[in-house]
């Protein structure tokens, strides 16, 4: 039997009741107070110069309460300095000794700044910032979260990512982080889990204004994918619910896997990384706007080593042999996953591999009470992550071991009976085998329907990975998790019940292991402390020593005849220095690119490639103390026409019993010059009415025929002239004929009907002859 690292609850429905917010102001990430042609700069001057010495007499004259004295000696600073530079300088406010305010126009505040510190009086000049009042997120559950039935909880609502508090000691004081950044679009977090459910509210895609990408379905297997197919584009969650019938019907397959509803796991992970933030609705997530890949790797009954670790390496940006290349690699994998045993050396090479291209690992450390860390996590290079309970305590479900490097909330109830009181509150679905599509459908979990396990401790991680890598992109894998653990929070010592012992590590007793329920962690067993985001992200950012310039390109796969914006957003600056200028070149067109088709100077640029190739643009970054940075970028275009994409039709396209159906491929879109190299369709399901095609299976076209009513699934897949390889799948429905309506239909709902169920049986009894190799398989 599997060991998920999710325990579920029993799922009831929910009453959502927004309550009131905590508005405590504080400091915003900085924004230039003048605007383009009103600069408005602080100025010290030093104190050897002629300037300093007016600024000595203007704070004599202000201590003796000489008002007009201040003004004028201010006055007179800024006329002499700038009579020097050639500038109508305005005098402005005193701020300190030798510093104030001036104004100039025709310019913006970061050029006014650089002209000036390159003046041999000057101390240093930087923009005049303005500071906004920054609130709590605004979203409803963000503060407090109501429950089904009434009161009782989580009436703390998403207490795991505020400040500790009374007896809250483990939370992460996310807003802190939140001070020096938001996230940042550029880095990209992988969450290598079930699938997505893209139509929750929370969980949009860039296009639609959220935070995910397309990301990936590796599941290769048909019997466990759940969707029809094996990999694709579509990394959907169509949910991983295992059936006692499928159990009974192929025990080959099913029999060591537990009856369960669907978990919508990925989802919930997700939604921790980077949900919707400050949108007036639903949960706030720790990286706010850091973009999220979805990899789906698990399906029924959890996921093979092979895929969960061709998945890995795709979300990195590594080959994977018949799969396209990721256009958007990511910075950061969340491994909400696991199973026993020692780290294999299949494990321990990709780990190795996506390091070394710069990727961080984070992993659950698993659920099996206090046993040995799970396998990717007790691999060397990951940041293995064990759960706490509200008040540090380890968390009686995780496991613990040397091979922790931090711990972040888990979840927990305190209460044994009712509302569950600290649960980890994130997005879901209200499903309980398929989805439930739509706003229906969207929910997030609660006191009663509740999501606790190390599971979620390890996104709490990720999305503090993803917020460092905003502030300072340069860090790698090892000083993520270095920096992380140098600045985590002491594990408590009292405050559990009285009883409460000292964790110790795991012990195996022949084939057993000790259990251990909650017990106070120690450095030994439980990581470097309790992880603080707002420390964590303030120590990356007081880590940037000298100004880094850095390109990022949008889309980050462009096509031919597509508009490309260059942008320096990934660029860096130490501490209390700002930008002051931007320079783009076009250093090789490659025959594609003769210009750019907006200025040079700003913080981005633009232009349009004209054809397939590559090209590599440069950009100096210069830094309010005058300090330079340059750097190149070499951008590769592809095709017009998109990428290649299987494409199913059908005619007739609603047949009836006793007819023959052709599928053509000739909606595929392929890349322009590209051309189909192969077809291979597949009857994935025939349903008890379609045994086999009629003819060939590798052609543009092919045929069945059709013996009843019900219900077949076809899949295609083409390779194209340069090895790329897309699949997609369709399901007929056939009609009685004469009738034209499917037979048995009848209302909705979201579980399998009787006749489903049995088409569901048939096709997993066909596909046993072609099921892949067994593997051990990993679980949630």
């Amino acid at each position: 039997m599997r060991t998920p690292l999710l325990t579920l609850a029993l799922t009831c429905a929910s009453l959502l009741a927004p309550l009131s917010l905590n508005t405590h102001a504080q400091s915003a990430p900085a924004a230039t107070a003048a605007a383009a042609g009103n600069a408005r700069v602080i100025v010290k001057v030093r104190a050897d110069s002629l300037l300093g010495r007016m600024q000595a007499l203007s704070v004599t004259n202000a201590m003796t309460g000489t008002a007009a004295g201040t003004t004028a000696q201010l006055s007179e600073r800024a006329h002499a300095l700038g009579q020097r530079m050639g500038l109508a300088l305005r005098a402005g406010a005193s701020v300190a000794d030798r510093t104030q305010v001036m104004f100039a126009s025709g310019m913006t505040s970061e050029q006014l700044a650089q002209r000036l510190a390159a003046e041999s009086d000057i101390e240093y000049a930087v923009p005049d910032q303005r500071r906004h009042l920054l609130v709590a997120p605004n979203d409803s559950f963000y503060a407090t979260r109501a429950v089904s039935g009434g009161a009782g909880g989580p009436a703390a609502g998403q207490w795991y990512l505020r400040a500790p508090a009374g007896e809250v000691r483990s939370s992460l004081d996310v807003e802190t982080a939140w001070n020096l950044t938001t996230g940042s679009p550029n880095i990209v977090v992988a969450v290598l889990d079930t699938g997505i459910r893209f139509d929750h509210p929370d969980l949009k895609t860039v296009a639609a204004g959220g935070n995910l990408l397309a990301g990936y379905d590796m599941v290769l297997d048909t019997v466990y994918a759940g969707d029809g197919n094996g990999r694709d584009a579509d990394p959907s969650d169509e949910g991983d619910w295992v059936s006692q019938a499928e159990k009974t019907a192929n025990p080959t397959d099913f029999g060591e896997c537990d009856v369960s509803n669907s978990s919508w796991h990925g989802t919930q992970t997700a939604g921790l990384i980077g949900a919707l933030t400050n949108n007036g609705v639903g949960m706030a997530s720790v990286g706010r706007t850091v973009r999220v890949l979805p990899v789906r790797v698990l399906g029924k009954c959890g996921g093979f080593d092979s895929d969960i670790v061709a998945g890995m390496r795709w979300a990195a940006g590594l080959s994977v042999p018949g799969v396209p290349a990721n256009p958007n690699p990511a910075k950061v994998i969340n491994m909400s996953l696991g199973g026993g045993g020692a780290c294999s050396t299949l494990y321990q090479d990709a780990v190795t591999a996506i390091n070394a291209a710069g990727t961080v690992i984070v992993a659950s450390a698993g659920n099996s009470s206090g046993h040995a860390v799970s396998t990717p996590a007790n691999c060397s290079g990951v940041i293995a992550v064990a759960g706490l309970r509200h008040l540090g305590t380890k968390v009686g479900f995780s496991d613990l071991g040397s091979q922790i490097s931090i711990s972040a909330p888990g979840g927990n109830c305190v209460n044994l009976n009712g509302a569950c009181l600290y649960p980890i509150l994130t997005t879901t679905n209200t499903g309980t085998t398929t989805p439930v599509t739509g706003a229906a459908g969207a929910t997030y979990s609660d006191s009663f329907d509740i999501s606790v396990g190390t599971s979620f401790s390890a996104p709490l991680v990720a999305g503090t990975a993803g917020l460092m890598l905003s502030v300072n992109p340069s860090l790698t894998p090892a000083q993520v998790r270095d920096m992380m653990r140098a600045s985590a929070r002491a594990f408590p010592t009292t405050g559990a019940e009285a009883a409460t012992p000292q964790c110790v590590a795991p012990q195996p007793i022949g084939q057993a292991q000790i259990d251990q329920g909650e017990c106070y962690c120690t450095t030994a067993t439980c990581g470097a402390g309790m992880l603080d985001a707002g420390a964590a992200v303030t120590q990356a950012s007081a880590s940037i020593t000298t100004v880094q310039a850095r390109i990022s390109t949008s889309p980050a796969a462009p096509q031919a005849a597509q508009a490309v914006t260059l942008s320096a957003a990934p660029s860096t600056v130490p501490a209390g220095r700002t930008f002051a200028s931007y320079l783009w070149a076009l250093t090789n067109g490659g025959g594609i690119v003769t210009a750019f088709t907006s200025a040079t100077n700003g913080a981005t640029a633009t232009l349009t490639p004209t054809a397939a190739g590559s090209f590599t643009v440069s950009l100096t970054v210069t830094d309010s103390t005058g300090a330079q940075s340059t750097t190149t970028s070499t951008v590769t275009v592809a095709p017009a026409g998109g990428p290649l994409q299987a494409g199913i039709g059908i005619t007739p396209a609603a047949p009836e019993a006793g007819q023959t159906v052709t599928f053509s491929a000739a909606t595929t879109t392929v890349p322009t010059g590209n051309i189909i190299s192969s077809y291979q369709w597949t009857l994935v399901s025939g349903g008890g009415i379609v045994s086999n095609f009629v003819g060939s299976v590798t052609d543009s076209t092919a045929v069945v025929n059709t013996s009843g009513a019900g219900s077949f699934v076809v899949s295609l897949s083409v390779v194209d002239n340069t090895g790329a390889r897309s699949t997609a799948a369709t399901t007929v429905t056939v009609v009685a004929a004469g009738t034209g309506s499917p037979p048995e239909s009848g209302g909705g709902g979201g579980a399998l009907g009787l006749g489903w169920l049995l088409l569901l049986v048939a096709a997993v009894l066909a596909l046993l002859a072609m099921r892949s190799p067994a593997g051990q398989r990993r679980h949630t």
